[in-house]
This record gives structure tokens, C-alpha cells and sequence, in this order.
């Protein structure tokens, strides 16, 4: 059988080319790719940074589908099953794609709405928020309203036990959609009611969480000024690429815990994805209400235009999906 997948093949430039897939192991599903979604990272990917090796290379880790094939040792799914993928693989911007089963959890056969279920992120989202441990009624500032903050919003409005939440960002747009959440405590840091708001929370003794999505050294320093003197918590979601500085005094004697939104800094982060699966059901998280853009992988035009807003963030741009 002959799949089509999208390479990098040089800085900006990418090209859809043949291959075989791989026959499934033992514990491998093999998926007929639906959508997948563009991650941060994946844009990064496109320009040649952060690069997995040496180009060209394969991308995407968002995947979506419906199981085609899968290995004798396989459990709990069967051919015709419709999944995402909330961990797996980096290669999923496919036609097909294969991925451990334990990687990935079922979609309802009555919800078919596969931009919908590109649900890599929220899984991320339900791990940093399973991993922040809220206590009843704690304070919580967010730094960065973009698809992540606004993910990590729905799980704190919606499935938390937090207290006060404070949002910040300086996109307008961005800050509107945050107002669905939290109505009336969404501010621009750099403006005047922003600074004001920013100042009465450090002036408080800070918030108790702070989670920080920007991924700018503004940014992490707006979310640590904020971060409680007494046991805070700074929440890294974002990925910040190259070197950044902290006050060790302050770390020291403030008692504050950094926590990393990473998989690799939870042994079980597999775990994380059918729970994530349940809580999209529940209502709790409604990650294609985020989606903004798609493309088809067919359509190489419109997918080069949807790479470069993804970098760009114009036309309104929160999260871009390619379609199959």
C-alpha cells in the first residue's frame, strides 16, 4: 500500500511524498489519518528549529483517524475504530500513520467530528493541571491566552477546584475568547488596567498558581513576579527554547516550586490520555471550539498558507488543523 506524507525538506519548504507504511508490531495500531493538528512545535519544525535531526524529516504529533490495521497483541480496539492520538509518534502528518495502543483512546462512534478530537494538547493540559494539584479555592493567574491557555482555561473554569483566575495576555482577540471563561479578569499586562491588576496581586502576596504559556522572557518574568512569596507554584506549559534566568534568592527563601508541562516529566503521561478522552465528553474541554483554521493535506497551497499563520498568528489565528 502506498501512504503520502508531508517532509520538511528544508528550512520553510516542505513536500508531500510516497512511502510504505511499516507493518504494525505487536502492539501497534495502524491509523487512516482524519485530521491533525499544527502544534507549536510542528511550525518550529516547518522553519528548521528544534529540528529531531537532520533534515529532511517527517512531522506531526496530533493525529487523528480511523484504525486500519493492528498487531496481535492489541487490546480493547478493532478495525474501524475511530481514535486520536494523545502521544505516540512524531510522524503522523500522514495519510497513515501507526502508533502503540496505549498511546491513544477511542473516539464515539456518534461524535465523527474529527477536528474536533485533535486532543494531543488537551492531554497535555489534563497532565499539567492533574500535576499543579489545585487546592479549594487557590488563586491562579495565567500568563498567554493563546490555544494552550485557553485549553488549560476550560479545565480550570470547568474541572478545578481554583478560586480567583486572572488572565493575561496582549492580544485583543485572544483576550476575548478568554472572556468566555473568565469574564471581567482578563487584562493586557502593558496596559493600564493590566499593570494595575498585575500590581494588586503581587501587592496580595501573589497568586498561588501561576502558569505561563507565552514563552517569552517577559513573559516568565510578568509570571513569577505574580508567583506567591510563600510555597507558589510556577507552572512552565510553554516551551522555552534557549537559556532563561531566575532570582535563586527568591527561589530559595520564597519556597517556590516549578512544575514542567513536559510528558517526559511523568513516568504515566499515557494514562493521561483516555481521561482526557472523558473529560471532552463531559463538556469539561472543547478543544475544537479553539480551532480557527484548517487546510486540506491535499491542498499544498492552502497547507503551506495555514504553516505560515501558524507562525505568523494573523487573521485571527489560534490553532490550525489539516484535514484528509
Amino acid at each position: 500500500m502506498q501512504a503520502k506524507a508531508l517532509w520538511v525538506v528544508e528550512p520553510n519548504k516542505i513536500e508531500i511524498r510516497e512511502f510504505e507504511p511499516a507493518p504494525t508490531k505487536y502492539d501497534e495500531l495502524q491509523v487512516r489519518a482524519k485530521s491533525v493538528g499544527i502544534c507549536a512545535w510542528d511550525s518550529y519544525l516547518y522553519q528548521g528549529i528544534s529540528s529531531p535531526g537532520p533534515l529532511p524529516y517527517r512531522i506531526g504529533h496530533e493525529g487523528v483517524g480511523v484504525v486500519t490495521a493492528m498487531g496481535e497483541g492489541v487490546r480493547g480496539f478493532r478495525i474501524g475504530d475511530s481514535v486520536f492520538a494523545g502521544t505516540g509518534g512524531d510522524e503522523m502528518m500522514a495519510t497513515h500513520f501507526n502508533v502503540r495502543y496505549d498511546c491513544v483512546a477511542k473516539i464515539p462512534d456518534q461524535d465523527p467530528d474529527y477536528v474536533k478530537w485533535v486532543a494531543e494538547p488537551t492531554v497535555c493540559v489534563v497532565n499539567l493541571l492533574n500535576k499543579t494539584n489545585i487546592q479549594p479555592a487557590d488563586s491562579v493567574a495565567l500568563v498567554g491566552a493563546g490555544y494552550m491557555g485557553l485549553l488549560t482555561l476550560q479545565g480550570l473554569t470547568r474541572g478545578s477546584q481554583a478560586g480567583d483566575i486572572t488572565v493575561f495576555d496582549t492580544s485583543a482577540e485572544r483576550l476575548a475568547v478568554a472572556e468566555e471563561y473568565a469574564p471581567g479578569r482578563c487584562f493586557d499586562p502593558n496596559g493600564e488596567e493590566g499593570r494595575r491588576e498585575a500590581e494588586r496581586i503581587r501587592r496580595s502576596g501573589g497568586a498561588d498558581i501561576v502558569i505561563e504559556f507565552a514563552a517569552s522572557p517577559k513573559s516568565l518574568e510578568l509570571a513569577a513576579s505574580l508567583t506567591a512569596d510563600v510555597q507558589g507554584k510556577l507552572v512552565l506549559g510553554s516551551w522555552h527554547r534557549g537559556e532563561r534566568t531566575f532570582d535563586g534568592t527568591r527561589w530559595h527563601q520564597s519556597g517556590l516550586e516549578v512544575l514542567n508541562l513536559s510528558p517526559n516529566s511523568n513516568c504515566r503521561f499515557r494514562d493521561m490520555t483516555p481521561r482526557a478522552a472523558k473529560l471532552i465528553q463531559k463538556g469539561v474541554y472543547d478543544p475544537g471550539r479553539l480551532v480557527t483554521h484548517t487546510a486540506s493535506f491535499h491542498d499544498f497551497a492552502a497547507l503551506n498558507e495555514l504553516f505560515l499563520k501558524s507562525i505568523r498568528k494573523t487573521d485571527g489565528y489560534i490553532k490550525g488543523v489539516i484535514t484528509f
